[in-house]
């Protein structure tokens, strides 16, 4: 016998071709229980949604300090920050919202009412916390692809509940950020209240000083207000350094939001890699040709602002104009050329965010060279100043004082006001594109991908099944496995009634005494020795004698009943199995062993092992149908 068989396709064939109904039952079972499954246990769920818009340039009053960001920093005044769109659709699970959507439609008795019968068998308790925690899992809140479009969906069991839950939790989110929006004004108002009593003190204390230093210096012709058109008696320079000081703090409120503008774009749209943020950051304060006309910039401001205040009717002041205006032409293009090839993908996906984001840079860049033109023209005139009496060089610094005293003042009245007006300006961050509604038809369980699903484990089931059965079965299942593993039989036999062909063969071969070994069912041998034996006497009358091995017989019968046999001149004896007593007792006494091998029922362990004891039997394979 071979020690490894490989199978064919024709071997797996027959496999099936027998197991056919072990397949079919396991399949159509399966199948059976996937329709069991689907129209008896598993619950329809239902889908409700609801679609918002998240205004991105809503009115909303928290940046009450807007054009104004940078004297707000100066001031120390911390901002409530505009929160986004990730942070909302988290503020919609936050416990507050779930909590009430519970309440409202009273989830907690709804879900002890209804709990399934391990629940109450263990006596469990379903509580608030838990259904919160529950509706955090399993609603959905998800930001629809390149959009600002929210969707808000939910399954339930219930249609109206999925609808209503969906629908309470925007509604409570809007109750929440509402209330959450006016805390954080309140708390700013309350910083930018006290502050105010502060400043205000302040500048009455500086006016005050300002209006001494006035009267004591003889100086009542100036005035307090540095922004005053009143200038009489007042050096020009007071007033020009009140102006550009201004002036700074104006250009930095700007620059403030174009840098809120550009870093939006960048976290939002851009999702620059780590490298090339770092060359947008550092490439142009490296890139000599940058560097040399921001350089160049600077200068020439710097000569234009001085000429305009010392000699405004210089005919370089508009050769300095025409150049500037050529040199900050040039600069944008080389801020250009810097970032084309790194914004590439921007300008594919959005090419007015594109040119946004460089016209952004290139204002920035501009900003720069403006605020070093500003701060130089200061040191400028403050040395100026110094130079002259020092009466009017501590006026100037009282003067310097009061500006900025009245630029926090001023600044803080206007928050003041308009952090008033927030109730009448609160704008929702959200529009209802589509409102929640009633589902009618179940999203889950998908019957077709379910029965899809169902066939394809049949099928996978079913063949395990046949294989399993089949390595499991260690009897010889056919004629063609028997053939492969031992060769073929010497008789073969079409059912077990099929005597005639033992006996001819025994005839031909005139065997006077041989054995049957059956390695299979009793009763089959039983019924297949008897014929034998009838047919043999109708041929031979009364000359062939017939044996039965019996197992536990008394010894005396068992020597007894071999001495006769021995004694008998044609006989034969039947074996039910090859490890029989008899069958070592009988053995050396028969001219012939014939080995009945039966279909279906034989162990294939046993043929090898008695076609490995004896030598030359006459194999039988006994067909079963």
């Amino acid at each position: 016998m071979e020690e490894e068989k490989e199978l064919t396709f024709s071997d797996i064939l027959r496999i099936f071709k027998r197991r056919k109904w072990t397949f079919l039952i396991i399949f159509f079972l399966t199948i059976f229980l996937t329709g069991i499954y689907l129209f008896f246990i598993a619950t329809p769920k239902y889908e409700a949604k609801q679609v918002i818009e998240y205004k991105s340039s809503s009115s909303q009053p928290t940046v009450s300090l807007g054009s104004m960001s940078s004297a707000a920093n100066l001031l120390g005044i911390s901002q409530p920050s505009d929160s986004g769109l990730t942070t909302e659709i988290e503020r919609m699970k936050a416990d507050w919202v779930l909590a009430n959507v519970v309440k409202e439609l009273n989830l907690v008795e709804k879900a002890n009412e209804n709990k399934g019968l391990i629940a109450r068998l263990r006596g469990t308790e379903i509580t608030e916390r838990y259904l919160i925690d529950s509706l955090k899992e399993d609603i959905n809140i998800q930001n629809v692809e390149e959009t600002n479009m929210i969707e808000i969906s939910y399954q339930s069991s219930d249609p109206t509940i999925a609808a209503s839950v969906v629908s309470l939790v925007y509604s409570y989110y809007t109750d929440y950020a509402k209330n959450l929006y006016f805390e954080d004004s309140q708390s700013y108002l309350n910083q930018v209240e006290t502050l105010f009593e502060d400043v205000s003190h302040q500048y009455d204390q500086i006016n005050k000083e300002v209006l001494d230093f006035q009267t004591k210096n003889k100086l009542q012709g100036t005035t307090l207000d540095p922004s005053s058109e009143s200038t009489q008696g007042v050096d020009p320079l007071i007033n020009y350094y009140s102006e550009t000081y201004m002036n700074i703090l104006k250009l930095e409120a700007d620059k403030n939001q174009l840098e809120i503008r550009k870093q939006a774009i960048e976290d939002n749209i851009f999702k620059m890699s780590p490298e090339t943020k770092e060359f947008i950051l550092t490439n142009t304060e490296k890139d000599t040709p940058v560097k040399d006309i921001k350089s160049k910039l600077v200068s020439d401001r710097i000569e234009l602002e001085t000429l305009k205040l010392n000699s405004p009717s210089s005919p370089r002041i508009g050769a300095l104009e025409a150049e500037i205006s050529v040199l900050e032409n040039e600069l944008e293009n080389n801020l250009e050329a810097i970032f084309s090839n790194d914004l590439n993908f921007l300008a594919s996906i959005d090419m007015a965010t594109f040119n946004e984001y460089t016209g952004i840079i290139t204002q920035l860049q501009l900003f720069d060279v403006t605020k070093q033109v500003y701060e130089n023209m200061l040191q400028l005139i403050d040395d100026e100043i110094a130079k002259r009496s020092p009466i009017m060089y501590e006026y100037f610094l009282l003067r310097k004082d009061q500006a900025i005293l009245q630029t926090r003042y001023n600044t803080l009245l206007t928050v003041l006001e308009q952090e008033r007006m927030k109730a009448s300006l609160y704008d929702n961050k959200f529009t209802v594109i589509t409102s929640a509604y009633i589902p009618e038809n179940p999203v889950a369980p998908n019957t077709t991908l379910i029965l899809v699903i169902g066939v394809g484990v049949a099928i996978a089931l079913g063949i395990l099944s046949v294989f399993v059965r089949e390595v499991n079965d260690k009897t010889v299942k056919d004629l063609y496995e028997f053939e492969s593993l031992f060769g073929v039989p010497d008789i073969i036999l079409d059912d077990s009634n099929d005597a005639e062909k033992i006996v001819n063969y025994v005839y031909k071969k005139d065997f006077k005494k041989f054995g049957l070994l059956f390695l299979g069912n009793f009763s089959v041998a039983q019924n297949l020795s008897q014929r034998i034996y009838n047919i043999l006497n109708t041929i031979k009358p009364y000359k062939t004698e017939y044996f039965t091995s019996i197992e536990n017989e008394d010894y005396k019968e068992k020597f007894e009943k071999f001495e006769k046999f021995k004694n008998t001149n044609e006989a034969f004896i039947m074996f039910d199995n090859f490890n029989n007593s008899d069958y070592i007792l009988y053995r050396d006494d028969l001219e012939k062993i014939i080995i009945f091998i039966e279909e279906k029922t034989t162990n294939l362990e046993d043929i090898m092992e008695i076609l490995e004891k004896e030598k030359d039997p006459t194999v039988v394979y006994v067909k079963k149908y």
